[in-house]
């Protein structure tokens, strides 16, 4: 099993503005063979949850990735979580019965607790993350789409007490903007800095003995044939890492290194500063728009607005193609904000874009896999992946404490 290289990047983008100012710690590269409990590979918000996880659970651990920590995938985050993890029941429907989806949700509201109790433990006064909890909406401002909209609420209403429906009329008082409905519910979301969190829980694991590098690719996994051997981890400064237990938490490229096929997106991203007398929509709710392509918008604690949408990359290599196709994208982002604003004035700060693997279904692979001995897999791809990467340390903390190889169904490996 090997790490296949970043996908090729097209169209407009800009250093994401979580990795731009001063990095809390630089750590080392491996330099000498380790024995480890459990070995993590990626250093992104999962691999970090989870290396913690382990380290807590009294294990030695030992992480590495292949570049610098948090400054993948993570540093490119909105920063906006979702109970529902940016997934209608309509959408859900598709892939699978209704009692698992709201499994789904079930699991995302937890996890929202949990980022919430975490941020709260290592963090103090939440200066550095920013956690807040805030309300979700989920609305449309397209006539068409109301009676959808109707029918996801009664869905949603029959499992969850604190979703109401407004209308155009009972939203005025809240939000200025033009809305035909929506679908608010209270505590359904959070912000929050990954970035900061993903150096914040390995600060806690490296206090309980975990041992982090930078700069130190696994260029080859070997797993045993059976439960009793241990899994070895060539890296790309010539030494070999002997863990006990794998968790591969390496995102897209883990999934593709897996599955063999991925389902390739594009996030793209906007950041402006919220108007200081603006009067159409406080900040404090998450905004999501319903249709194919939703966009997400929030406010973070700093008080600037981002917003984001992922499409499906249709032509990925034709760069005259997305360069054009990407100009259009940023120009529905700023759209997006405008109408959320009411018309206030406002100025982009910074455009930035990214591509990343999914599964073929968008959610992500989290388990034991029958045909890697002594692997967890916590691969989570995709800007709403604060909430699957807790969903995925709290499995790992179980699989761990309780050496269970029992797997969520929904998001396991096996699926496909």
């Amino acid at each position: 099993m090997k790490n296949r290289s970043l996908p090729i990047q097209y169209g407009i983008r800009h250093e994401p503005p979580a990795v731009t100012g001063t990095v809390p710690k630089k750590y080392p590269w491996l330099s000498e063979d380790r024995h480890c409990d459990v070995c993590v590979v990626g250093g992104g918000l999962t691999g970090a949850l989870c290396a913690l996880a382990a380290a807590e659970s009294e294990r030695s651990v030992v992480l590495i990735t292949s570049g610098e920590i948090g400054y993948g995938q993570t540093a490119r985050m909105t920063g906006g979580a979702e109970f529902d993890c940016g997934r209608t029941l309509t959408e859900l429907d598709r892939i699978m019965d209704i009692d698992d989806s709201f499994t789904l949700y079930m699991l995302g509201s937890e996890a929202l607790d949990d980022l919430q109790n975490l941020c709260g433990r290592l963090d103090g006064d939440n200066a550095a993350c920013g956690f807040e909890r805030r309300d979700s909406l989920l609305f449309t401002d397209t006539p068409t789409e109301l009676e959808l909209l109707e029918r996801e609420y009664i869905a949603r209403s029959r499992k969850i007490p604190d979703c109401t429906f407004i209308t155009r009329k009972t939203a005025a008082g809240a939000f200025a903007f033009d809305m035909c409905g929506g679908i608010l519910t209270k505590e359904g979301g959070a912000v929050l800095n990954p970035y900061a969190l993903v150096h914040l829980c390995l600060a806690k694991a490296e206090e309980l003995g975990a041992e982090i590098f930078e700069h130190t690719e696994a260029v080859d996994i070997q797993t045993p044939k059976n439960d009793e051997g241990c899994v070895l981890i060539t890296v790309s400064t010539h030494r070999t890492v002997y863990a006990d237990r794998l968790i591969f938490a390496t995102g897209g490229q883990g999934i593709g290194a897996i599955l063999g096929r991925t389902a390739k997106h594009a996030a793209f991203s906007a950041i402006t500063a919220l108007p200081e007398e603006n009067s159409a929509w406080s900040g404090k709710c998450l905004l999501r728009t319903f249709g194919r392509h939703p966009t997400g918008l929030a406010v973070r604690p700093d008080g600037s607005v981002v917003a984001g949408r992922a499409f499906r990359r249709l032509l990925p290599g034709h760069l005259p193609f997305a360069e054009r196709s990407d100009s259009l994208r940023y120009g529905l982002l700023r759209e997006a904000v405008g109408k959320a604003l009411a018309g206030e004035s406002f100025k982009i700060q910074c455009e930035y874009s990214h591509e990343y693997d999914t599964t073929p279904d968008g959610l992500p692979l989290i388990g034991t896999h029958p045909h890697f001995k002594n692997c967890i897999l916590a691969l989570c791809s995709g800007d709403l992946s604060p909430v699957y990467s807790c969903i995925a340390a709290r499995f790992v903390t179980k699989a761990i404490e309780e050496n269970s190889s029992q797997n969520i169904r929904i998001f396991d490996p096996m699926r496909f």
